[in-house]
């Protein structure tokens, strides 16, 4: 449900975005995510450098409850007039704060910090956009299909999730990879990896989530979270729902705040110091 913006908030030259109107998500992708897909068809996560071929895989757009009982969602956003770097900028930057992740997706999303430590990282300027992410960690509240949750969300880098990096560095892809779950867990619940690599006009966005599982030392570990249907369904119609959102507003407001520096004072921190 949307919640209105503060006196404050609405002060912000981005604030206009928040009501900015959702654009409709495609109809073919609204299709394969009507029904549950075949597991057969599904990307084990162990397979996830298959990410670097060149083409599509047997099913791009999908979710399904996999035979060890885990969930597994596949998404395809096309964003044009999107490059690597706004990906990449997007990730280091709507973090920081509230009003910054409410107008990626106005009807669900309504809280975002950081920690002062991952702060202090996502603004160095000595890093590239593509690392300020890496080894941090964004709290928020989001309504993904069960009602408003509390979700830490700790961000990776490719290599660290096991990616080849010799064929990832020779091509014009990106990769944000991270695990979410509960703000206080020991294990995540899940491990997603947006993967976006060039194509004519733009860029488009290949997400995988595995729910029940985790990277560790570059290897997949299952854990023992219990997945339901419900869970993984309510998360395939949320996350198309916002990336197509996000390719309609990003090349604006890349444009228009990228080059803006901002001041820790700025912006409030959450002293939650886990990665």
């Amino acid at each position: 449900m949307k919640r209105p913006l503060s006196e404050a908030e609405l002060q912000k030259p981005y604030a206009k975005y928040f009501d900015v109107p959702y654009p409709p998500v495609p109809k073919d992708i609204l299709e394969q995510m009507d029904q549950p897909m075949d597991p057969a068809l599904a990307m084990h996560i162990d397979q996830r450098n298959d990410l670097l071929l060149p083409g599509y895989l047997p099913r791009e757009v999908g979710y399904c409850i996999m035979p060890d009982g885990s969930g597994y969602i596949a998404s395809l956003t096309r964003m044009p007039g999107v490059t690597l770097e706004m990906i990449e900028w997007w990730f280091a930057w709507h973090g920081l704060e509230s009003l910054r992740y409410k107008i990626w997706d106005p009807n669900d999303h309504y809280l975002a910090r950081v920690s002062p430590a991952h702060q202090k990282r996502r603004l160095d300027p000595s890093l590239s956009y593509r690392e300020r992410s890496w080894n941090t960690s964004d709290f928020v509240l989001e309504n993904v299909g069960e009602g408003t949750s509390a979700l830490r969300i700790s961000f990776r880098s490719p290599e660290s999730f096991g990616f080849d990096m010799e064929r990832f560095n020779s091509q014009p892809v990106t990769a944000i990879c991270a695990h979410s779950g509960p703000p206080d867990w020991d294990i995540p619940r899940t491990t997603f990896i947006h993967f976006a690599r060039e194509v004519e006009g733009g860029i488009e966005l290949r997400t995988r989530f595995w729910l029940g599982w985790m990277i560790v030392n570059k290897k997949a570990v299952r854990t023992d979270f219990e997945v339901d249907e419900r869970r993984v369904r309510g998360l395939s119609k949320h996350s198309p729902q916002e990336y197509y959102r996000l390719a309609a507003i990003l090349p604006d407001l890349y444009r228009e705040n990228h080059d803006k520096v901002d001041l820790p004072q700025d912006l409030k921190t959450m002293d939650f110091d886990r990665e």
